[in-house]
């Protein structure tokens, strides 16, 4: 029997920032990870640098500008607010060696765990036949959240054998009548991400985009180049988010981290695991995912969806325009999650208004997506 102060459940991007923030602190802490240590998933994580998080030396890929491409081309100026990435490979390599040395903290992979509930002292977490305690847990496991519509992403990560001069895309919308873009960034490395993305009904099934993603190359890029890794997504595309039970708080994707409508996360998780390290450190700091603008977004967001999941071909429009009609300023704080109220009127006025208007009533009168 093994007691704690704290059990994070799951080591992703949302147990070890919490995990990394109280290394500084008295508490005891056990991260428990279900999959092998050898066995992580890479990812790529990207957006504006709009918020100082404890992982900036980490930031690679800076880019001042970014193409958004339907007919013709929109250039979003990111000079003020750069929009870079972070590998995940870079992030676990960083934060686990830490962690490991950290005397009060131990992290245990391989963990199957069959069961965690509210104890007599706190909770109990069952995992490979062991019985382990805690007085607070955080389960950050995405659970299988049903939605409407869903971000399906399929990205190659790509080595040109000749010389590729070209501006990051962040959208290059294609003809179908789906809602289907395609996010082009060229690396530091030389190499480039290219990735097929969905805003759909339909959860595209890997072997399915991979097709579309060698035309593409070919097509636009380059035919000559080979493939370094690939990465494969899906996001649910919902403002439903899992709740606390019993006391078992619930952080990362699953709390409602990720941005409904767009999918970024990766600075809505820092936001959210920097409260919780301050509040478990006994300082007072405001919850950003209780807030008054966070309400607002969500409501948004269910307002954007339900136009996508009816109109996807028209929503390409309404996208595109939002780049092309709105300042940059404005456009980045509301992508990044800390609009101003004069932003949120702006965003709002410079949409169709009989849509909107439709979609906002029927959104009052609907469940969440």
């Amino acid at each position: 029997m093994d007691k704690y102060d704290i059990l994070i459940i799951g080591a992703g991007c949302a147990g070890l920032s919490l995990a990394y923030k109280l290394i500084d602190s008295d508490l005891k802490i056990c991260v428990l990870e279900k999959f092998a240590r050898t066995k992580r998933i890479r990812k790529t994580w990207s957006y504006w640098d709009t918020y100082k998080h404890n992982f900036i030396d980490l930031e690679s890929n800076c880019y001042d500008e970014l193409e958004i491409k339907k007919e013709e081309s929109v250039l979003l100026n990111c000079s003020k607010n750069k929009y870079v990435s972070i590998d995940s490979q870079d992030f676990d390599d960083y934060i686990i060696p830490k962690l490991d040395e950290a005397s009060k903290i131990d992290l245990i992979f391989d963990s199957d765990i069959t069961d965690v509930y509210k104890s007599s002292d706190g909770y109990c977490v069952e995992s490979n036949g062991k019985h382990f305690f805690a007085k607070k847990v955080f389960d950050s496991r995405q659970t299988d959240i049903s939605a409407s519509l869903y971000q399906v992403f399929h990205g190659y990560f790509i080595k040109p054998k000749n010389n590729i001069k070209l501006k990051p895309k962040l959208m290059d919308f294609t003809e179908q009548n789906e809602f289907h873009f395609f996010y082009v960034l060229p690396k530091d490395d030389q190499s480039i991400l290219v990735e097929s993305t969905y805003f759909s009904k339909k959860v595209y099934p890997e072997e399915e985009m991979k097709q579309e993603i060698e035309d593409y190359i070919k097509k636009n890029l380059t035919r000559d180049y080979d493939v370094i890794r690939d990465e494969y997504g899906v996001i649910p595309m919902t403002t439903k988010e899992e709740n606390s039970v019993d006391g078992i708080e619930r952080i990362g994707i699953s709390s409602g981290a990720t941005r409904s409508s767009t999918g970024y996360t990766f600075l809505n998780i820092q936001k959210q695991t920097d409260y919780l390290a301050k509040h478990l450190k006994g300082i007072e700091s405001e919850n950003p995912m209780k807030s008054f603008r966070w309400k607002i977004l969500r409501k948004m967001d269910h307002i954007l969806l339900r136009i996508i999941l009816s109109k996807p071909n028209i929503s390409k429009s309404i996208i595109y325009d939002m780049f092309r009609k709105n300042n940059t300023d404005c456009l980045i704080r509301f992508l990044s999650d800390i609009p101003t109220i004069f932003d949120i009127i702006r965003i709002i006025s410079n949409m169709p208004k009989l849509i909107f208007i439709n979609h906002a009533i029927k959104s009052i009168f609907s469940k969440k997506i």
